[in-house]
């Protein structure tokens, strides 16, 4: 039985485009889920996004879902973690969702060299003509929503809000750049969560050729991080020759292939709703989580040098 992850297609030598679709791919293959990667577009899901998965007639987005339902169906990467690793994990996640991601976000589709020279040319292949001509321009009007409510930006111009996102996102790296240490993976030998959605994340800056490089020339000075990435993508995400990632069904038959609208039940958990759990758990207080704390104290320290 194979699981149907649709996701945005590839580029630059990856799996996928997107980030979040990279590590829901990368988590399969650490769990060794049966998926077939299916290239498609936002207009093609029951949705509206990506990724999505589909098994026995139910469709789920976003990452925390997709992951549950992998470790429902006995795919899961961090079997072996403690309680306070898996309280490090989500610790994890959420850092590198406020400060990593929007970083990346912004130099992809925010800053116009790479917009037009990298990541415009790469969705436009995706979306195929006519669609190219108007798609990636809605999309980077969407992204730039989604980078301005990612914090305080009121009355900042978007030069002072790169230099801001930029600075997070080089303290980030280095708390991960710090947190890997000697490890092969986060956690020890073995790939888990942690490990998928870094490698999602820093994997598209280092193979994304990028004309303005600011924070991937910080990636490539952080050395662990980087080899990091290259041990995953070297042990885990070569595809063999024979194996390709099935174009959109819409272009063979898409109407008989996906549910109605009306008659799938779509769950959806967002990454909100994960993080009110995880604080009413008391997963990030520092009885559960010493990252969480750590983090925490080092937050408040760069609030005191700037006040």
């Amino acid at each position: 039985m194979s699981i149907d992850l649709r996701v945005w297609g590839e580029a630059w030598g990856l799996p996928s485009v997107d980030p979040v679709c990279l590590s829901a791919i990368t988590y399969a293959k650490f769990s060794l889920a049966p998926i077939e990667e299916i290239s498609s577009t936002p207009a093609e899901t029951v949705t509206g996004c990506l990724p999505e998965l589909e098994l026995n007639e139910m469709v789920y987005s976003d990452l925390f879902s997709i992951i549950g339902i992998f470790r429902r169906e006995g795919y899961n990467a961090d079997y072996n973690l403690t309680t306070r690793q898996q309280a490090d994990t989500l610790a994890f996640l959420s850092y590198i969702e406020r400060k990593l991601k929007p970083a990346i976000l912004y130099a992809l589709w925010l800053d116009t060299n790479n917009y037009t020279k990298v990541t415009r040319p790469a969705y436009a292949k995706l979306y195929g003509f006519p669609r190219s001509l108007w798609y990636p321009g809605k999309m980077r009007e969407k992204m730039e929503n989604y980078i301005l409510n990612c914090g305080s930006f009121k009355k900042k111009n978007l030069q002072d809000i790169e230099k801001i996102l930029y600075t997070e996102a080089r303290e980030c790296m280095d708390i991960l750049e710090k947190k890997l240490g000697q490890e092969k993976y986060f956690f020890g030998d073995r790939p888990t969560t942690i490990d998928a959605a870094c490698y999602g994340h820093l994997a598209i800056l280092l193979n994304a050729p990028l004309l303005s490089t600011e924070i991937k020339i910080h990636l490539h000075a952080c050395e662990k991080l980087k080899n990091h990435c290259y041990r995953i993508d070297k042990f885990f995400m070569k595809r063999s020759s024979s194996s390709t990632i099935t174009p959109s069904r819409e272009n063979i038959n898409h109407s008989s292939n996906l549910p109605n609208r009306d008659t799938v039940v779509t769950v959806g958990v967002g990454i909100s709703l994960m993080m009110l759990f995880a604080v009413v758990q008391g997963i990030f207080t520092h009885k559960s989580s010493l990252l969480a704390r750590q983090l925490q104290n080092h937050a408040n320290q760069i609030i005191a040098v700037k006040k």
